[in-house]
């Protein structure tokens, strides 16, 4: 009888036209580090620096989404260049609609000056 029912969900599910991934929404973390980057905003950091990895661990799995800026020149991919033009000199720094915070922020934080909530 189980295995009846699992063959009905099994049947109704395929003829719909969606996929296991949709099911699943983006965390929040995703969504924001997607928003942060779709707006402009920008990490600027160091590979070393102990605050920068701990921002990137704050967004957990969406680390990689965080719209980073390498200001270091032994890192990977590093935009010393972008980091001097804009006066970096502490890390990380968060460039938000045209503001600059200090440190590694909270994501309720990020949210919230970014206009994401």
């Amino acid at each position: 009888m189980v295995l009846w029912g699992v063959t009905i969900v099994v049947a109704i599910a395929s003829c719909q036209d969606f996929s296991i991934g949709q099911l699943i929404a983006p965390s929040y973390e995703f969504q924001l580090a997607d928003y942060l980057s779709n707006t402009g905003a920008k990490m600027y950091g160091a590979y070393w620096c102990p605050h920068c990895a701990r921002q990137k661990q704050i967004f957990g799995d969406a680390a990689l989404s965080i719209p980073y800026v390498e200001c270091d020149l032994r890192g990977v991919n590093p935009q010393v260049d972008l980091c001097n033009a804009v006066g970096i000199n502490a890390y990380p720094t968060w460039q938000i609609n045209g503001e600059f915070y200090l440190g590694a922020q909270p994501l309720r934080r990020l949210a919230i000056i970014s206009g994401f909530e």
